[in-house]
């Protein structure tokens, strides 16, 4: 036999065909192999991966993960229906507690600041926007906006709201200036005293009013807030801006304490309230944040009667908590401050100022 059987051949690393003898066995010029001898090329094939083998597992694992994705959409689909259901459920369901008001309202279902029997004084505003500073008007709505000090806004919302003929008529637990405590938006202080009471039905009615609330006007956000990077998502300056996009009553409708609420189950002397907020006025219904979202107010026992409320925030027929806060009274209804809670207060601020709606602007009669 020949020199080469028994090698490989470089470049295949496959036997080598035997050299032609005599008898005319095949060699390497001929065409023909040893009969059941592989050549190169079956051998390749055999030893090469099916072109259609690939592309069916490629089809096989597009397909699965179509089937996957598929599953996952269709899971959240369900999630979202069966949250979506008992929502707009609780929202049909909800009824309008100040509707009662209707029948002895002047103005029929629709109650406004020009519904109110009291109306400010148009030269309490003007003295007021003089202890303003950084003012402006924003041009959509043509309201008048400034910024006032940790310890000079408590008071300007307290003096602007405490109209003569009005305020000795509100209950002495919601009247003096109120500190959002916790809350995860960017607005700050809130007055509750400037509102029409309704002895029998013991609903407060409070319109949309300048000098009654205010946000958060520093450059940065709060350090001791939970949740301070919503200050990034809403900023306070639009939110103060948008009140001259709804014109909102809220009607605060005190009755006895619950169970399961912070304050003691089964007291009435002023210690739970439901609260809604009715767009446009209109008491028929409440609008659709308070349709879908449950507000209440508990009394937390606080350093004095009033002074401390839990305003729960709850979804889903009131099931579910969410963005609840403190209402935490830091000037009493003689303007004096109240401790600890004031300060707490200004330890929050930081030395930031507040953002106040100081009036309509011009061509209103409450300017």
């Amino acid at each position: 036999s020949s020199a080469l059987e028994g090698q490989t051949c470089v470049g295949f690393g496959l036997p080598c065909p035997r050299a032609p003898s005599a008898m005319g066995e095949a060699g390497p010029g001929d065409v023909g192999l040893e009969e059941g001898a592989q050549g190169p090329a079956e051998i390749q094939n055999k030893t090469k991966p099916s072109t259609m083998s690939t592309t069916t597992k490629v089809v096989a694992g597009v397909a699965a993960c179509c089937c996957c994705c598929c599953v996952v959409a269709g899971v959240v689909i369900l999630i979202l229906v069966l949250v979506a259901i008992p929502a707009v459920v609780c929202s049909v369901n909800e009824p309008s507690y100040a509707d009662v008001l209707i029948k002895d309202l002047p103005g029929g279902s629709k109650f406004t600041l020009d519904s109110m029997s009291v109306l400010p004084p148009q030269s309490l505003y003007e003295n007021l926007r003089a202890e303003l500073y950084d003012t402006w008007t924003h041009n959509a709505s043509g309201y008048t906006y400034g910024l006032a000090g940790v310890h000079e806004a408590p008071m300007i919302l307290y003096n602007g709201t405490k109209i003569s003929g009005n305020w000795e008529n509100v209950p002495s637990q919601v009247r003096g200036v109120f500190w959002m405590r916790g809350n995860g938006v960017p607005e700050i202080l809130a007055t509750l005293q400037y509102g029409e009471w309704f002895e029998d039905e013991k609903i407060l009615l409070f319109p949309n009013a300048p000098f009654s609330w205010t946000w958060y006007g520093g450059e940065n956000p709060p350090s001791s807030i939970d949740f301070n990077h919503v200050y990034d998502f809403i900023e306070a300056r639009s939110l103060a801006e948008s009140q001259g996009e709804g014109n909102i009553t809220v009607a605060v409708s005190f009755k006895p304490c619950p169970e399961g609420a912070e304050c003691q189950a089964g007291s009435d002397n002023f210690t739970f309230a439901d609260i809604q907020s009715h767009s446009d006025g209109d008491l028929t219904a409440p609008s659709v944040m308070t349709s879908y979202v449950t507000w209440t107010m508990e009394d937390m026992n606080g350093v004095e009667p009033g002074a401390l409320w839990y305003r729960r925030v709850s979804l889903y027929c009131s099931q579910v908590g969410f963005g609840s806060y403190e209402l935490t009274k830091i000037i009493d209804e003689n303007g004096e401050r109240i401790e600890p809670y004031y300060s707490s207060y200004v330890a929050f601020m930081e030395g930031a100022p507040h953002i106040i709606w100081s009036g309509f602007g011009e061509g209103h009669h409450l300017v």
